[in-house]
């Protein structure tokens, strides 16, 4: 994909609503092999993530942005965590556990209105970026970098095949709102033009499945 490819298909992307992130997208049997958002079923999935994200990142406070219906923040509620959470989806506080419910903030991923600026040691965008269009992925890195005085752990789907750095594709076959899977490398660059030091280390510790869908980052603000 050369630039001009690049500019047209980013400007015509467009946003996937809130509405969409119904109680039916998350609990829906749609999904395959029942991987729902119910509290016990990412229990399974998660298995050693809740774990290794405090074990890796020591967080004194963490924020999960694009939290979903909360199930990553009520497990590391239960390992002593102190866990706020912003999703735009009105769906997620409704289904979420009582015991993060009130922590979960209903908004944009990069409104750089919510919150103070290094609020958080730790900031974990998980499984989100894929549902936002590339002008709205570059926003959300750059409200993660604002909020995170220290760590940023970010999964997501990356494109599996990029031809060049611009080249991103999406997966409607998985998802309908998987809309923008990027080079790994161009999303890496989004990061440290922000002024990020990439942590292999740490990526190769929290990427315990080998799946290459982790990336982490460290802000200048320490």
């Amino acid at each position: 994909m050369n630039i001009t490819e690049f500019e047209q298909r980013v400007l015509d992307q467009r946003p996937v609503s809130s509405g969409h992130y119904d109680a039916e997208y998350f609990t829906g049997e749609w999904r395959d092999a029942g991987n729902n958002y119910s509290l016990e079923t990412r229990r399974q999935i998660e298995a050693r993530n809740p774990f290794l994200i405090k074990e890796v990142f020591q967080p004194t406070k963490a924020l999960d942005l694009g939290c979903g219906p909360g199930a990553l923040m009520h497990l590391l509620w239960e390992l002593g965590v102190d866990i706020d959470g912003i999703d735009f989806a009105e769906s997620s506080k409704q289904l979420a556990t009582p015991q993060v419910r009130d922590r979960i903030v209903v908004g944009e991923v990069y409104d750089q209105t919510i919150k103070s600026a290094g609020a958080y040691d730790l900031v974990i965008c998980r499984e989100v970026l894929e549902h936002l269009t590339v002008l709205q992925v570059k926003q959300a890195v750059a409200n993660m970098v604002r909020l995170s005085s220290k760590y940023i752990y970010v999964t997501t789907r990356f494109h599996p095949n990029p031809a060049s750095l611009l080249d991103f594709t999406t997966q409607f076959d998985v998802d309908p709102s998987h809309i923008t899977l990027l080079n790994k490398d161009m999303l890496r660059l989004m990061f440290v033009l922000e002024g990020c030091r990439s942590r292999p280390d740490l990526e190769a510790r929290m990427d315990w499945g080998n799946k290459g869908r982790v990336l982490v980052l460290e802000t200048q603000a320490r």
